[in-house]
C-alpha cells in the first residue's frame, strides 16, 4: 500500500474485516484501541474497567462492522460505541455497590466510594487520580462530555456525533462540569 492516506487504509481494512477477514480487523484494533482505552480510562481511571469496555467494544464493532456507515468517520462510531458501554458499566458499577453498601450494614456507600478512590489513587498515575477526583460527583452525560471535548480535545460536533445530543445540550452540560470540577479544584486549593 504504496502512497496510502491513513484515511485510505483505513477504508480498506473495514471493507476487508466487512468481508471476514480477521487480519484486516485485527490491524483495526491495534491502531484504534489505545484510543479506545483512553476514554474507558478516563471515565473509570480503573485499568480494569476501562480495558472491560474496550474489549466489549470491539466485540461490538466486529458484531457490527455490517452496519457501519461509511459516510461517517470510524473514530466517531468508534467512540459512539466506547462511550455508550462506559454508560451501561458505570450504570452497572452502581447497581454493584448500592447492593453491596446494603448487605455491608456496618459501611455507607460513601465509606466503599471513599475506600475505592484511595485505591485508585495508589495504583492509578497521579494524573489519572486527578481527573478521578475532580470529576467525581459530576453527571455521568457531564462526565462524558468533559473527557471527550477537554481532554480528548474532540470538536463540539464531534461531541455531538458521539452522544447524539443536541450542540446546545453539549455546550450546556459542558459549562456545568467545567463550574463543578471550578469548585473541586478550589476546595482542594489547587489552581486552574
Amino acid at each position: 500500500m504504496q502512497n496510502n492516506k491513513p484515511a485510505d487504509v483505513l477504508v480498506q481494512l473495514i471493507e476487508d474485516a466487512q468481508k471476514g477477514d480477521v487480519t484486516a480487523f485485527g490491524k483495526i484494533v491495534r491502531d484504534h484501541q489505545s484510543y479506545a482505552y483512553a476514554i474507558a480510562f478516563r471515565f473509570f481511571c480503573d485499568e480494569d474497567d476501562a480495558e472491560d469496555v474496550v474489549q466489549e467494544s470491539f466485540i461490538r464493532i466486529w458484531n457490527h462492522l455490517q452496519d457501519f456507515d461509511s459516510s461517517m468517520k470510524f473514530t466517531t462510531w468508534m467512540y459512539k460505541i466506547v462511550v455508550n458501554l462506559c454508560y451501561d458499566k458505570a450504570k452497572s458499577n452502581k447497581r454493584r455497590m448500592s447492593v453491596f453498601a446494603r448487605l455491608n450494614d456496618n459501611s455507607s456507600q460513601d465509606d466503599y466510594i471513599e475506600s475505592t478512590n484511595i485505591e485508585q489513587d495508589l495504583t492509578n498515575k497521579e494524573t489519572a487520580a486527578l481527573i478521578k477526583r475532580i470529576a467525581d460527583g459530576l453527571s455521568e452525560k457531564q462526565r462524558m462530555i468533559f473527557l471527550l471535548r477537554d481532554i480528548q480535545d474532540l470538536t463540539i460536533e464531534e461531541v455531538a456525533g458521539i452522544t447524539g445530543m443536541s450542540d446546545s445540550a453539549i455546550k450546556t452540560n459542558l459549562f456545568f462540569a467545567r463550574q463543578n470540577i471550578r469548585k473541586k479544584l478550589a476546595r482542594l486549593e489547587v489552581s486552574i
